[in-house]
């Protein structure tokens, strides 16, 4: 029975919820449940915009182009699908279905032409659309991004301020768009009905996606069918790379991407353990300050013999920079010999410390791309590590044990001017990241508040030693 043209309709699973209008045959809302079960915590997939194409159809039929917006739809549904149907067009009736699979986030698109005629008719110029993807300055980590994966190479494309289009082939592989934690991807793997995608920058810092089909000849009285695969929902690493196709990859973890998946991994094992992100994270940090115990160890007592050195080798460097004055090459040489002497290896303070760089970003990347996080508790005031602290305690705990770790590493002053500009910098690092914090993920402060302590903890237990 059909419905009323003007009539939503909704179709769900236990993990989807699919809301459309058979005004333009198109989606308005894309819940994803098992992520929206908190309070003021639902996601829509749809974002909220004076223009909105999510599944919108455009095709030129016998080189006569179909405006979308002056087709009249009738809706029809059972349990898990949705199929719209045209109203006839000289014989010609187009459906488009929605349908999707029970406890998953699959699905597919049947866009199907019927030919009443008694002659052939061409099918050209069929695209159909998703977005826009707007970017939004509330939340610097959610990045907007087109992704396309064609064999082996894969292209990402952000939102920017100027108007821009561009077009991919897709022979083999998949098209979607992705925000911070959740994504809605396209393939047509078996027939390749998706030819080619393009996307679109507009001005306003939007994205819009648009699949562009084979071109099809529909014989007298017969039909032909589009049927596109779908996956909307969480970027949930494990859960991607198990269905196959590289959809996996939509997750973007930096350049660091190996050691990110693998932190990944181990803040599940945790999680599995305590059954709290929050503790996992604080796990997760103690085991890495483990691993890196001994490289740390190298720099910070590296650091502190070279300050007690420095100081004794004041005088002697102060006599070679008069001695030598017109002459930089001699300076550097017997300056060198000097380091020697007192066995300080300049870099020595440096390369070990270069060994946590790559840790410390790809943990950086995982905690603010990692969907488990999203609505993960820790204790009653952080409801939510994906989001910032609102009682502004992790930003400030985190500029404070910075200021007590630079303070415990800081060396002496060779000369006034230096020494005032090691206060400054003291102070000036702390107060900057403390006020760019506000505004960071709890889970990742979490881990920046513990390891800043450990370090602490393992300074005093050097300065004592050395």
């Amino acid at each position: 029975r059909f419905l009323d043209k003007s009539k939503t309709i909704v179709i769900e699973n236990n993990k989807l919820k699919i809301e459309a209008s058979s005004d333009g045959a198109k989606i308005n809302h894309l819940i994803i449940k098992e992520y929206s079960k908190k309070e003021k915590m639902e996601f829509d997939l749809i974002e909220k915009h004076d223009r909105q194409e999510y599944l919108v159809l455009q095709a030129s039929l016998n080189g006569e182009a179909i405006d979308p917006d002056t087709v009249a739809w009738e809706a029809e549904k059972t349990a898990n699908k949705i199929v719209f149907k045209s109203e006839p067009r000289g014989n010609v009736i187009i459906k488009k279905e929605i349908e999707i699979q029970p406890d998953t986030y699959q699905g597919k698109i049947r866009i199907i032409i019927e030919n009443n005629r008694d002659d052939e008719m061409r099918i050209d110029n069929c695209v159909l659309h998703w977005g826009p993807l707007k970017h939004t300055k509330e939340n610097r980590f959610n990045v907007k991004q087109a992704v396309i994966l064609q064999g082996k190479e894969i292209t990402r494309i952000k939102t920017k301020k100027k108007s821009k289009s561009t077009r991919i082939k897709l022979s083999d592989g998949w098209a979607g768009m992705r925000e911070q934690y959740f994504c809605a991807i396209f393939s047509s793997p078996e027939k390749q009905d998706i030819v080619s995608v393009e996307i679109v920058n507009s001005e306003d810092q939007s994205l819009d996606m648009e699949l562009n089909l084979a071109a099809k000849i529909v014989p007298p009285n017969s039909r032909i069918a589009y049927e596109i695969s779908f996956y909307f929902g969480p970027q949930e690493y494990q859960r991607l790379k198990d269905l196959g196709f590289n959809l996996h990859k939509i997750v973007n973890f930096g350049w660091f991407h190996i050691i990110g998946v693998a932190m990944l991994y181990i803040l599940k094992v945790f999680f599995k353990i305590t059954g709290n992100y929050g503790v996992a994270i604080i796990l997760l940090t103690i085991l890495i300050r483990g691993i890196l115990w001994w490289p740390t160890q190298k720099s910070y007592t590296s650091m502190k013999k070279m300050q007690g050195a420095m100081s004794k080798m004041q005088p002697r460097i102060k006599t070679l920079k008069e001695l030598y004055k017109n002459n930089p090459a001699k300076l550097n040489e017997e300056t060198m010999k000097l380091y020697k002497e007192y066995q300080i290896n300049p870099m020595g303070g440096c390369l070990p410390m270069l060994l946590q760089m790559p840790v410390f970003f790809a943990l950086y990347k995982t905690l603010t791309t990692a969907v488990e996080l999203r609505g993960a508790e820790f204790v009653w005031m952080w409801k939510d590590l994906s989001s910032k602290d609102p009682a502004y305690i992790l930003p400030i705990a985190m500029g404070a044990s910075m200021f007590i770790q630079q303070k415990m590493s800081t060396p002496p002053a060779a000369t006034p001017e230096s020494a005032t500009q090691q206060k400054m910098m003291l102070y000036l690092m702390p107060i900057m990241l403390t006020f760019f914090s506000f505004m960071w993920p709890s889970g990742l402060l979490l881990y920046w508040v513990v390891s800043n302590i450990l370090s602490i903890g393992q300074q005093v237990l050097i300065n004592k030693k050395v």
